[in-house]
């Protein structure tokens, strides 16, 4: 399918619980209740499809595998409930594509929630050298072969092992920093959700400038003003500087800030198959 202008869509794949303090930090009274029973955070999944006139089909990220209840280790599954999940493959059918089609594959981290479909890629074009940062890759890989492999256990630093380690048929091509693909798409170096989390950037004549900071901004009360970090932060240091990285570019473009799990902005966009052109 072609387009003569760039476009993109976001790919609903999952709405699951995690934990408040994970993404915002508590307050006293919170910090308390939380002490006896952890506070519960509900969070909406996505992926973001463009179509772009020169570069094809572009994922970026592919969200939680509509498979997890076996994929996922039991601690994860228990931990962290999934209470609907949407075939991926099923999701970009209605859109008239099927993942030969996908000609560029963009992972912003490789969290159990962002990748957990990449296995579905093995062989195919946008397989062979899915684009991941280059800091994320190391941590990433390191954090999942220090443990045994067999064990299947959730060590709770977001990674699962097999949804992204191992895999026949799957390559990385690792940058490193800010990459620009086209005048109108880029690609953003955000640390501080993880050494390497990476957010999109996507310029379209009606929707104007959007950016897509994945986890370096949960949500609107992470974006603040002033900038709130969350708790499951491995460069606390660099948190703010990256979502003050995206303020400035939204502010210089009247751009938008599309917040990766926020379900009270998730409510106000538009979803697959409808586009943002």
């Amino acid at each position: 399918m072609k387009t003569d202008r760039t476009r993109f869509t976001l790919i609903h794949s999952a709405d699951f619980d995690a934990y408040k303090d994970e993404h915002v930090t508590l307050s006293e009274e919170e910090k308390k209740i939380n002490a006896e029973s952890r506070i519960i955070w509900p969070l909406n999944c996505y992926a973001v499809l463009v179509q772009h006139p020169s570069l094809g089909n572009i994922l970026f990220d592919t969200g939680i595998d509509s498979n997890w209840s076996y994929r996922w280790p039991r601690n994860l599954a228990e931990g962290y409930p999934v209470h609907q999940s949407f075939d991926l493959k099923e999701k970009l059918s209605e859109l008239g594509l099927y993942v030969d089609d996908i000609g560029l594959l963009i992972i912003s981290h490789l969290h159990f929630d962002h990748c957990g479909n990449l296995h579905l890629f093995r062989g195919t074009k946008a397989g062979q050298g899915v684009i991941v940062q280059e800091e994320e890759a190391k941590h990433a890989f390191m954090r999942s072969n220090i443990f045994d492999p067999a064990r299947e256990v959730y060590h709770g630093d977001g990674y699962v092992r097999h949804e992204f380690n191992g895999l026949d048929g799957i390559s990385f091509r690792l940058v490193s920093g800010d990459v620009k693909l086209a005048d109108d798409l880029e690609l953003l170096l955000l640390p501080g959700h993880t050494p390497g989390t990476m957010g999109m950037v996507v310029r379209t004549e009606e929707a104007g400038t959007v950016i897509f900071p994945s986890d370096a901004i949960y949500n609107a009360t992470n974006y603040g003003p002033p900038a709130v970090l969350p708790g499951m932060c491995a460069r606390p240091a660099e948190y703010a500087a990256s979502i003050e990285k995206c303020r400035k570019i939204a502010e210089a473009e009247h751009g938008t800030v599309f917040f990766s799990h926020d379900v009270n902005a998730f409510k106000t966009y538009r979803l697959s198959p409808e586009w943002y052109e």
